[in-house]
């Protein structure tokens, strides 16, 4: 089935987009100080964020702007109830940006010169959660946990890795594509704007379930996941192990990739027959939902 484009007209031939504006955020009727007074116990705070750095390495590179947003969220329901406070801020990292950053991000050298995060109150926000969230938390999380004591000790949830776009006929995962088809876009590439993307994503219905795209990844990231990697496989198996969405990790120079505890048993089946053709020779890590997207994870 297709993904029934938002915005598509009746006789499909045109698609409207609405630039994202706070009007456009659609919280429960039911949600007002008398209902959260007695169901306090549904009522979640995340943090979600997203970072723009000089590069793609947390360990060489700097994060020149953060920006934050808090949600209060059902737990039940996945349904966002409310947007709370946020913070934005610049980092001069000493160095020239590329023009590629610069141009990716609209930042220039000049907006980045004597500023500096305040990360003492990122710190007060991120502790004042019970989860954080991010696009791709695999490239956030590492350069977030670098600056920020709360971040470490925290679950964080990826709408990237841990909704299945693949599955709900959309093709790509990328936050500005699902904004198109989800009828909305944002002009600017800039941290608070993307997190604002994403929120406004999240809150919006999965069509194939009826509940809000959060629901989703909240099931996912509260569960461990288990690192699963082909050991010594065969060069000629390369496009067997790309195909069922293994990735080639170059520090342990193998294929791996995240799997549920449910499914490893068929995924060690898999390997058996169609990588090693004989004994699984792989090998399988757990990682507790806390260090989920950690970067030695």
């Amino acid at each position: 089935m297709a993904f029934q484009w938002i915005g598509k007209s009746a006789d499909g031939n045109t698609v409207t987009l609405h630039k994202l504006n706070p009007s456009m955020f659609r919280f429960p009727a039911y949600f007002n100080a008398d209902w959260a007074k007695q169901n306090a116990e549904l009522i979640r705070k995340a943090a979600v964020v997203d970072v723009e750095t000089t590069g793609l390495s947390y360990e060489d590179d700097q994060i020149i702007e953060i920006g934050v947003r808090l949600i209060k969220f059902n737990r039940s329901t996945g349904e966002i109830l409310a947007l709370e406070q946020t913070y934005s801020g610049f980092q001069d990292p000493g160095i020239p940006l590329s023009e590629e950053v610069k141009e990716l991000t609209g930042i220039t050298d000049e907006m980045l010169k004597g500023q500096k995060i305040d990360w003492s109150q990122v710190n007060g926000l991120l502790e004042s959660t019970q989860i954080v969230i991010a696009h791709n938390a695999g490239f956030d999380r590492p350069f977030i946990d670098r600056m920020c004591e709360a971040s470490r000790s925290k679950i964080w949830g990826c709408s990237l890795k841990q909704i299945d776009w693949s599955v709900k006929a959309l093709p790509s995962q990328k936050l500005d594509i699902l904004s198109v088809f989800h009828g909305f876009f944002n002009d600017s590439h800039r941290a608070l704007s993307d997190v604002d993307s994403l929120v406004y994503l999240l809150s919006l219905k999965d069509q194939t379930i009826g509940s809000p795209y959060l629901l989703e990844m909240l099931n996912l990231a509260k569960k461990p996941s288990v690192h699963i990697q082909a050991v010594g496989a065969a060069f000629d198996t390369k496009d067997l192990l790309k195909a069922r969405n293994y990735r080639w990790d170059a520090d342990a120079r193998c294929w791996s990739k995240g799997i549920t505890p449910e499914e490893l048993e068929a995924e060690i089946e898999w390997m058996k027959e169609e990588i090693y053709h004989g004994a699984f020779r792989g090998k399988y890590t757990e990682i507790a939902p806390v260090d989920l997207f950690k970067a030695n994870a």
